[in-house]
């Protein structure tokens, strides 16, 4: 009984803005028209008021340079004397070249009576358009003084013509005029090259220069009854021509004012093309509408799925919540719990560590306790010789020959410095290592390892094959670490070759991409298949009971994996076993810095 109402009030709400929509619509549409045919005709405005200003100065440069021409010529003080004294009847002569010169249609003389004396085209003046017929106002305003001025109109067929006509006078005495005729047909000519009608009215709105023939002769209102004028410009300037029924396209009429002729220049701007592309925005303007409107009522529907899935998820919600509240306390209790196993586990982790530490240092201890016997004797013999030696070189310089003393006192310093090499390896072999990592030459560390194993290797007799690159190796490792995992798969070595008849261990170090590979293998029993997953596990040996605690290739594979290495076993298909050790190699230029 609730939901009804407000189902029937959304309901009357969506229908409300599906109308609102389909208004907006229409508006946009007519605004968007308007606007672009607003802005479309203010760009033909502006384009056709440049042409307007550009033909209009052609039609003023043109009656300008004539204007100056007839004064000019009337002026000159022998051009009376020479027509009317004393070449009456005579060839055009200078009037001719004067017109050819300026482009003048025709220049001729007229006496004060206003007949025709001399004319430009022909000597005799009966095919002469002149004549004070022609121009009465023009031949007034000269034989008054004053520059005259008329014009002559055009029919369709021919163009009009403009008469500048000056005074002849000698002294005081008035014995003519000067009449210079331009045609206008240069300036229709010129302005034929715009595309848009342009037509120049006289006082009485009558078509004297225009780029249409037709147009020649007939009144402003005689164009096209059909039109009817519209001011649609901001200006004043600007009139929009629109067709009656039946008529053509609408055009915008642009004019400009000859104050001094007292003419009009119009242009006829078809704005059939504004119109159209008007349309085209508006047809854009309703598409972009009709998208706009159907993502609103999208959204719309949208919004109104969001709202019913908000309440159920309201619902949901609160259900859940009494879920949460309902478990927060276990949780806390939890996580409490948890804290304090998370404690337990790091001490318990720190106390790991310092055991694997002591664990390494007791297997580096319980490796030098396996040497001990192979260490003393390689002591007790330089020891032995060194007595020896002494005792010699002692009765030598009791006899006078300390010459010959030298040579055993040379022998005791060398095998002291043996002695030396021994105790200081062994000495930093036996110290607790770091957790630093450094670059490390392979190269130092096996001779190093070498240098300690070497008694016990020479007691054994056993074979020790080395293969070392001619280039060093650098690693990014702990140089003591490095020396125990060496000794360790060499210790192991020597005890897997202990039974074989022929026994023979070799050690490998090469370089395979950016990896340091190091092998040592034996020809000794192998290791068993069933053995070979679990021969890294801490206590795990298959040495008889006492022989060893299983630590020693547990630690040198920790060593290598905190390294970044990987160390791998495996038996060799001619009997024995192969360890292989891969270190990341490093810069050499790293070790030359430190």
């Amino acid at each position: 009984m609730i939901r009804r109402p407000k189902r029937l009030t959304w309901r009357r709400m969506k229908f409300g803005i599906g109308a609102g929509l389909v208004l907006a619509t229409l508006l946009i549409v007519w605004l968007t028209g308007l606007a672009s045919l607003r802005i479309t005709l203010a760009e033909s405005e502006t384009r056709a008021n440049a042409n307007l200003a550009v033909q209009t100065a052609v039609l003023e440069r043109l009656l300008d340079k004539f204007r100056l021409l007839s004064p000019l010529l009337a002026r000159s003080p022998d051009i009376a004397s020479f027509y009317f004294k004393e070449r009456a009847d005579a060839e055009p002569g200078i009037a001719a070249i004067a017109a050819g010169m300026s482009g003048a249609e025709e220049i001729w003389l007229m006496d004060a009576t206003g007949k025709v004396v001399v004319s430009s085209q022909d000597s005799v003046p009966a095919n002469a358009i002149g004549g004070s017929g022609r121009i009465p106002h023009a031949f007034t305003q000269a034989s008054q003084g004053q520059l005259g001025r008329e014009l002559i109109p055009g029919t369709p067929d021919t163009p009009s013509n403009y008469v500048f006509a000056s005074p002849l006078r000698t002294e005081e005495t008035f014995l003519g005029v000067l009449a210079v005729r331009v045609s206008l047909d240069d300036v229709e000519q010129a302005w034929a090259l715009s595309k848009d009608p342009i037509l120049a009215l006289d006082g009485n709105d009558r078509v004297v220069v225009s780029n249409v023939p037709d147009f020649r002769g007939m009144r402003a209102g005689e164009l096209d009854p059909g039109w009817n004028v519209v001011d649609l410009s901001l200006t004043g300037r600007m009139q929009l021509l629109l067709p009656s029924a039946g008529a053509g396209n609408a055009h915008m009429q642009l004019t400009s004012d000859l104050p001094v002729l007292g003419w009009q220049v119009r242009t006829l701007v078809d704005i059939g093309d504004a119109r159209r592309q008007s349309g085209w925005a508006m047809l854009v303007a309703l598409l972009v509408c009709v998208i706009a409107a159907g993502g609103i009522w999208f959204l719309i529907a949208r919004r109104e799925e969001f709202m019913r899935e908000e309440r159920r998820n309201r619902a949901a919600a609160l259900r859940l919540e009494r879920r949460v509240q309902s478990r927060t306390a276990e949780l806390r209790r939890a996580n409490a719990h948890l804290e304090r196993e998370v404690g337990e586990r790091q001490q318990a982790e720190e106390n790991l560590r310092q055991t694997q530490a002591e664990l390494v240092q007791a297997a580096k201890l319980a490796t030098l306790g396996r040497m001990s016997a192979a260490l003393s004797h390689e002591y007790n013999q330089p020891l032995a010789a060194i007595r020896s030696d002494a005792e010699i070189a002692e009765m030598l310089i009791d006899r006078g020959r300390a010459d010959e003393a030298k040579g055993n006192l040379t022998r005791i310093g060398g095998m002291v410095k043996r002695m030396a090499e021994i105790a200081k390896t062994l000495k930093g072999f036996t110290r607790k290592s770091g957790t630093d990592i450094k670059p490390v030459s392979l190269r130092q560390v096996i001779d190093e390892a070498m240098l300690l194993l070497q008694p016990q290797i020479k007691q054994s007799g056993f074979v020790l094959s080395v293969d070392l690159p001619d280039e060093d190796i650098i690693v990014a490792g702990g140089r003591i670490r490095l020396e125990q995992v060496v000794i360790n798969l060499l210790s192991n070595a020597l005890d897997a070759v202990q039974a074989s008849p022929a026994p023979l261990i070799s050690l490998s170090l090469k370089r395979e991409g950016d990896e340091a590979v190091l092998e040592v293998a034996d020809n000794g029993t192998g290791i068993d298949e069933e053995a070979l997953p679990q021969i890294f596990d801490p206590f795990f040996t298959t040495k008889d009971v006492g022989a060893g605690l299983g630590l020693g290739l547990s630690i040198a594979y920790k060593i290598v994996h905190d390294f970044s290495g990987s160390l791998k076993a495996a038996n060799r298909d001619g009997g024995g076993a192969v360890f292989t050790m891969r270190l990341p190699a490093a810069d050499e230029t790293v070790l030359a810095a430190e």
